[in-house]
Order: C-alpha cells, then sequence, then structure tokens
C-alpha cells in the first residue's frame, strides 16, 4: 500500500521508542490478525527516511463539543508536541461533509499520518480510502469505523463492554424493583452510543437473569442530547414529560448525564438516578458524595489520545500491533470511585 511506502524508511530512533515513549494506558489487544508494519511488501529507500520530528500528523475530530472531545484534542495535540511532531488539527462541528472536507485539507497539507474520530462509521469510508490513496497512514481513535474503511489500526474503549459494567451497577443498585429508563443517546447513527447502551442492558438483563431466572426492565422513552450538557438538559425535560415514571436515565456520555442532573433536580425527582460513560471527574466527584449519579464507564480521553499515537510510532517502528486495540473497560462507582477521582484533573 502507498501510506506504508511513504513511511518505510523511518530512523531506528523511532523503532527504538516502542512503550519507553509513555506511561502505560492499560491497552488490551483483540488478538486479530495484526496491522501490516510500514515495511511490508516495501524496499529500503533512504531518500524516504524521516526522524520521528519531520513528521506531520493530522488529527481530524467529529466535534469539539463538550469537555471529552476537547480534552482528547488537547491531548493528542500536547503528546504530538512532546515529540515534536508536528499537528495539524481540524473540528467537523458534527457534520460528516465537513468532516470529509476536513481530511482532504489534511491530505493538501502533505501529513505522513492523518488520525480520524469519525462522525459516522461508514461516512468516514471515502475519506480513509482517499487518504489512503495519497499514501497516507489513517488511524480510528475513539469513535468506530467501519470495518470496510481503510485503516491501519482502531484505538478505543470497548464501549460495549464498558456499558455492560455500568448495566451490572445499575441492576446491582435496584435489586428486585422494576427498573423503569429513559434513555439519553448522542446522536442518530452513532456506533458507539449504539454499543453503550446495547452493553448497558445486556449488563442488567443477565444480572437480573442470574439473581432471579426474570428480568425487570423497560425503556420508556429516548432523547437525543448531542453528546453534550445543554442537549442532555433539554431532552431530560423533554422525557420527564413524556414518560415521567422514569426512575433511571441512561446517558451515552458524562455531559449529557450531568445535564440530565439538572432537569431532574430542577423537577424534584430525587427518585431518579443516572449513569454515564467517559469518566469525568465531576462525575466522580457526585458519585462520591453519594447522590444520584450512580456510576460512569471510564473512558479516558487524554489516555485514549496518548495510546493513539503511542500505536501510530510503534507502527513507524516496523512494531506489529493489532487493527483494533481496546482501554481497559471500568464501571467507576461508589465503591471504586476513589481509585480514580483527581480533582486536579483535566478532564
Amino acid at each position: 500500500m502507498k501510506n506504508r511506502k511513504k513511511v518505510a524508511g523511518v530512523l531506528l530512533a523511532a523503532c527504538m521508542m516502542g512503550t519507553s515513549l509513555f506511561g502505560c494506558a492499560g491497552a488490551v489487544s483483540t488478538g486479530e490478525k495484526p496491522a501490516e508494519t510500514p515495511s511490508s511488501g516495501t524496499s529500503s529507500s533512504a531518500e524516504t527516511k524521516k526522524d520521528v520530528k519531520e513528521l506531520k500528523i493530522g488529527l481530524s475530530m467529529q466535534t469539539l463539543g463538550g469537555a471529552y472531545f476537547a480534552t482528547q484534542e488537547s491531548s493528542f495535540k500536547e503528546a504530538c508536541a512532546k515529540q515534536g511532531i508536528t499537528c495539524f488539527t481540524a473540528n467537523a462541528d458534527g457534520d460528516m461533509t465537513k468532516q470529509q472536507a476536513d481530511i482532504e485539507d489534511l491530505i493538501a497539507k502533505g501529513c505522513d499520518v492523518i488520525v480520524i474520530n469519525p462522525k459516522d462509521p461508514k461516512g468516514v469510508i471515502p475519506a480513509t480510502q482517499e487518504a489512503t490513496k495519497a499514501g497516507i497512514a489513517v488511524f480510528i481513535m475513539d469513535n468506530t469505523a467501519d470495518p470496510t474503511a481503510d485503516y491501519i489500526a482502531m484505538i478505543q474503549s470497548n464501549n460495549y463492554e464498558l456499558g455492560n459494567k455500568v448495566g451490572i451497577d445499575v441492576a446491582e443498585h435496584f435489586g428486585d424493583k422494576e427498573i423503569k429508563i429513559g434513555l439519553l443517546s448522542g446522536n442518530q447513527g452513532n456506533a458507539l452510543g449504539v454499543d453503550r447502551r446495547m452493553g448497558v442492558m445486556k449488563g442488567i438483563l443477565e444480572t437480573q437473569l442470574g439473581k432471579s431466572n426474570k428480568t425487570s426492565v423497560q425503556v420508556l422513552t429516548q432523547g437525543w442530547g448531542n453528546w453534550n450538557q445543554e442537549g442532555g438538559l433539554s431532552a431530560a425535560e423533554d422525557m420527564l414529560m413524556a414518560a415521567p415514571s422514569i426512575n433511571c436515565i441512561v446517558a451515552e456520555n458524562d455531559d449529557m448525564a450531568l445535564g440530565a442532573l439538572k432537569a431532574v433536580q430542577a423537577a424534584k425527582r430525587n427518585d431518579i438516578v443516572i449513569v454515564g460513560a467517559d469518566g469525568q471527574k465531576e462525575m466522580y466527584r457526585l458519585i462520591k458524595e453519594g447522590g444520584q449519579i450512580l456510576a460512569t464507564g471510564r473512558n479516558d480521553p487524554k489516555e485514549c489520545a496518548t495510546l493513539t499515537l503511542e500505536t501510530v510510532l510503534k507502527w513507524y517502528g516496523g512494531e506489529s500491533i493489532s487493527r483494533t486495540i481496546y482501554l481497559d473497560p471500568v464501571s467507576v462507582s461508589k465503591k471504586n470511585v476513589d481509585k480514580y477521582y483527581d480533582p486536579n484533573a483535566s478532564f
């Protein structure tokens, strides 16, 4: 592939970086067939050799709405800066058409690598193909890309397993009481959101079945919060009107969960518990205080960004990597929040 030819001659210094570039990120390999190394099927070419500090990496973010995405972008830029790597960034503002244009612009800038947090798993396919055709290596970060997309590796949380662990905490909290869910989703068609909510349902159902050989859970309504607090607040207000008997709001990220908390507090609904995902420090604080925030799935944006760059440089250095690399899934609740809560954290 052309992208491998372009990076075939990375200096031995890059090869030696390996895992010493960053602290351990707790990654889990899927055990699937490893991605090919940059030198696979190519001959060495002295004139194409580059020092790592000469590399140009483009970062295409699906959005910067919400603290999670903003922290992920800034963390990736900081990690690049520490290695002396030039990093160009682009924000699609939640628009797949704009993300396509952003990636085309990064191609025009002569990037050696483009890292994409895709707005849409299938919508990103043409952009990955165009970048690869231009000889640029593509990596996927955080959100899911369709398996037919042309990329070297995808680095993300195992969102289904993350949801599963949160679902277990929900089921254990309610015990024998029926769970009546208001589902607070990000945007339609987002694979990450689908994985998280389906994982939560698995955790609830399997825990209830294991305890009593029956289930007692309903999804009464669904709202769309566009991944931010304002959207979460508005959607939760609508859900409380549409299904006033809900006793649990399952939010697909922490920003929307925090917005939902404002809605239930304004409605004086202290009978409702809320769960989220991402591991925002404000959620950890509220979990620690023992209020209506029950749990959140840990998906650290800084860890994901750092692990993504680590993976890129390992691949450049000729190391074998899996095509999908997961962060360790953890549900943070009152029983383990002290292990993860840092009031001085950036996210």
